[in-house]
């Protein structure tokens, strides 16, 4: 399957669909759990699958924070808004820096794993770039138990002249894999002018047993724990911190 058009020709609409204005909480709730397991401000954090650098944004504050992305139009996102912030090239299944780092936030580029194989690679990246304690926050984007069939989400920015709106609408073809569709349509109005594009995503989905086993024999030691996001307080969605055994 292609890559999405978000990180692609679309890419320019990333900061309409995630802009660093909705991130501080998030950030705080991995901050959270990075002070939890020891890691201290001014520690070194390896930002797999960074993206538009949105995150980052946060982080920085925080961190001494290095950024991978196999998107170029996203890691330009990301310098603009970033410049201190030092971001690479590469797929988070196989991408090695010969570097290590205290911590690891592997955030929703693990979404786009799409086997239980390619799972294991990102955590086994995740591993080779931390030292033995260092602690990897990861969350399970997407699992069965909390997943729903045509779930549809909408969003609308305005910056300068120019507005996006976004519809997504999650669909499951066959619940026997893990995998399912999340398709985009983007509205883009420019003065009187509105055209709309269209994105398709495959996204992976598991029961959450199997991503704890993945990072296991990746050679970490999860903990579950409750993600304690205001936009989630009526779901019980999970947040994992793992530390890398020694």
């Amino acid at each position: 399957m292609s890559s999405p058009r978000l990180y692609d020709d679309l890419a320019w609409v990333w900061p309409f669909v995630s802009p660093p204005e909705e991130y501080p909480e998030e950030v705080a709730t991995f901050r959270r759990r990075f002070q939890q397991k020891g890691i201290p401000d001014g520690a070194t954090v390896l930002h797999l699958g960074s993206g538009g650098g949105s995150i980052d944004v946060h982080l920085k504050q925080h961190y001494q924070v290095t950024g991978v992305d196999l998107s170029a139009p996203m890691r330009a996102h990301a310098a603009r808004l970033n410049p201190e912030v030092e971001y690479f090239p590469g797929d988070i299944r196989d991408v090695r820096l010969g570097r290590t780092f205290d911590a690891v936030l592997l955030h929703d580029a693990s979404a786009y794993m799409t086997s239980l194989d390619e799972l294991l690679a990102a955590y086994r990246t995740a591993a080779a770039h931390l030292r033995p304690g260092g602690v990897m926050v990861t969350l399970p984007e997407e699992i069965r138990s909390c997943f729903e069939q045509n779930r549809t989400t909408c969003s609308s920015y305005t910056r300068g002249d120019r507005t996006v709106s976004t519809m997504y609408v999650d669909h499951d073809p066959d619940e026997t894999d893990t995998w399912f569709e999340s398709t985009f349509v983007f509205w883009i109005r420019e003065g009187n002018r509105v055209t709309v594009e269209t994105d398709t995503h495959r996204v992976g989905l598991y029961h959450l047993d199997d991503m704890l086993a993945a990072m296991r024999e990746a050679g970490f030691e999860p903990e579950v724990s409750r993600w304690e996001l205001a936009d989630l307080e009526d779901e019980d969605r999970p947040l994992v911190t793992a530390i890398k055994r020694g």
